[in-house]
């Protein structure tokens, strides 16, 4: 029977003072008007909502602090919001701006390595605490309403209002609606209302939106001078047939992307445009090689000031398998898939390069292939089907296509492959069942993709001779031993298997000549149960089928000797 308690978790002070570093957050709202409800670290997936952890100015100074006990080898998102708005209406907005990251343009955390602070200005990149000087500039707001019905007015929808709704005119009656007002230099996202109905775009209307995640918004840069939109018509990012105003003309230009494929084998399926929010998928925007000469192009129009990621594919893999792999290389962006980035288009432009390179004259540079041997220790797991690895560049993600071989019989599985310089993100996989990481347990060896669904082990290549990895445990940044296998005063204390979806045995070899107590406690300390074990008990199983999947940490105690071993549940 199992026995649930509360746990200070006193007993894992050690461990939890090795696991974590102290950080502190200071943002200085000197350009704000501060909020009643007052200043707050959210967002990303470990800060929550606006109010959930609010920020202190003790000493009235305008800078506002907080301080965080966060797990070593965390990374991820988050923000600064002035008040604990439930809409998100109050986060800051820093779109466009360089320090910038993910889909809702939030800051990023460094790897946590330690104690750190990190000191900046609400809505700005600097990096010392200091906010510099805001100006602000006209703006003028037009939509053209000529092809819509207006029954209960034509009003601005705009993030900077709150998303509130506010009302536009058309003294002249033209049908063109317009709204004046001052805004500070920055990028804002808005939309137009018709009779309280929103404009719908999705990711198709890349000439005059953003999207960010699930919403697409239209979007203008304001800059030290009066901006008056172009009169698009209302839900377009064109103007109204019959109409002198809004886009075309000087408004749109040409991009040609030529991608040199004379280091490849060209699938059958063609090389494609694709990737970053606004090209689609492999296979959507097809290049094309009229003259045979291995430089395939394709030229697409877009609004004057789009700017985009985008990346080439060897042919349309539905999985994105056939992606020219970037990873590791200055034209790759480690935060947006590895993706090439196409700067603001503001005349007709030519881009060229080499398919999976970062060359911008369009050659290719000669690389030599690297022998790398993996390997991965098998010695805590039982193998039923063999050891196979996977990976975009190994193998296109094919969990069976590349097996392992233990030719000598020490738990050491093993594999040479060529790969070129560069990153590799791969997996091992036992038996059919692959590796499973947690991107801030396995952070040491692995990489997370930036929308947080997939976490792999990582390898940087250089231009070596041979690169041979360590041989890690199976879904481990760490060795086998010793580092798995603790001493307890003469006596070995192991998991077996430490990765589990139901059972697992402790197992105690050498002095066991006295009561030992066991603890099993949840990654957050909660304890799941607390047993007594008899003295000269080699082996105690336990049963974690009915707890949820996660992170766990088993505690032997005997004597007051205390040992600690990690324990990780699986679905």
């Amino acid at each position: 029977m199992k026995h649930f308690f509360t746990l200070a978790f006193l007993a894992f002070s050690g461990l939890a003072t090795a696991q974590v570093g102290i950080i502190t957050w200071e943002v200085n709202m000197a350009n704000e008007d501060v909020s009643p409800e007052g200043v707050y670290l959210a967002g990303g997936d470990y800060f929550g909502v606006p109010g959930d952890n609010p920020m202190s100015d003790d000493d009235g100074d305008g800078i506002w602090t907080i301080t965080m006990a966060m797990p070593i080898g965390y990374t991820g998102a988050y923000t600064f919001t002035n008040g604990a708005c439930g809409d998100w209406s109050c986060k800051e907005n820093i779109v466009g701006q360089p320090c910038a990251f993910g889909t809702w343009s939030d800051r990023e955390l460094p790897e946590v390595t330690g104690d750190a602070t990190y000191s900046t200005c609400f809505a700005q990149c600097t990096t010392d605490g200091t906010c510099a000087s805001v100006t602000a500039s006209d703006v003028t707001f037009r939509v053209d309403m000529s092809e819509q019905d207006v029954t209960d007015g034509v009003y601005l929808h705009a993030a900077y209002d709150g998303w509130g709704a506010i009302p536009m005119t058309d003294d002249d009656g033209d049908n063109i609606y317009e709204y004046t007002t001052s805004l500070e230099t920055g990028v804002y996202q808005y939309l137009f209302q018709n009779s309280g109905a929103n404009e719908a775009f999705d990711s198709t209307y890349v000439e005059c939106t953003l999207t960010s995640g699930a919403y697409t918004n239209r979007i203008l840069e304001v800059a030290d001078e009066a901006v008056v939109t172009e009169a698009y018509c209302f839900n377009s990012c064109d103007a109204c047939e019959g109409s002198g105003g809004g886009g075309g003309g000087d408004s749109t230009y040409t991009v040609t992307f030529n991608v040199n494929m004379e280091m490849e084998d060209v699938d059958p399926t063609g090389v494609y445009l694709a990737g970053g929010g606004n090209f689609g998928n492999p296979g959507d925007n097809e290049m094309t090689d009229e003259d045979g000469d291995g430089i395939y192009s394709i030229t697409v129009e877009v609004a004057a000031g789009f700017s985009s990621f985008y990346t080439f594919t060897n042919g349309a893999c539905g999985d994105w398998s056939c992606k020219e792999n970037l990873a590791g290389l200055p034209c790759g962006d480690p935060n947006n898939y590895n993706d090439r980035f196409l700067p603001e288009v503001n005349n007709n432009t030519v881009v060229s390069t080499c398919f999976g390179q970062c060359s911008t004259d369009g050659s290719c540079e000669m690389i030599s292939p690297v022998p790398v041997t993996f390997k991965v220790d098998m010695s805590e797991q039982l193998v039923v089907s063999g050891v196979t690895i996977f990976g975009g560049s190994l193998n296109g993600w094919n969990n069976t296509a590349t097996p392992l071989a233990d030719d000598d019989g020490d738990g050491i599985y093993e594999v040479t492959v060529d790969l070129l310089p560069g990153g590799h993100e791969y997996k091992f996989v036992n038996s059919g069942v692959e590796e499973i990481f947690d991107p801030i347990v396995h952070g040491e060896c692995t990489v997370t993709t930036p929308d947080s669904v997939y976490t792999n082990r990582y390898l940087f290549i250089d231009d070596e001779a041979e690169v041979e990895t360590i041989a890690y445990c199976f879904n481990s940044c760490d060795v086998c031993t010793p580092d798995n296998v603790m001493e307890l005063g003469g006596m070995d204390f192991k998991l077996v298997p430490s990765i589990t979806n139901d059972f697992v045995e402790l197992r105690m070899q050498g002095a066991n000549n006295a009561p030992c107590e066991v603890s099993v406690v949840s990654f957050n300390g909660a304890l799941v149960e607390r047993i007594l074990l008899p003295a000269n008990t080699p082996v105690w199983t336990l049963d974690m089928s009915t707890e949820a999947a996660g992170v766990y940490f088993v505690q032997l105690n005997m004597n007051g000797v205390v040992a600690t071993e990690k324990l990780i549940k699986v679905q």
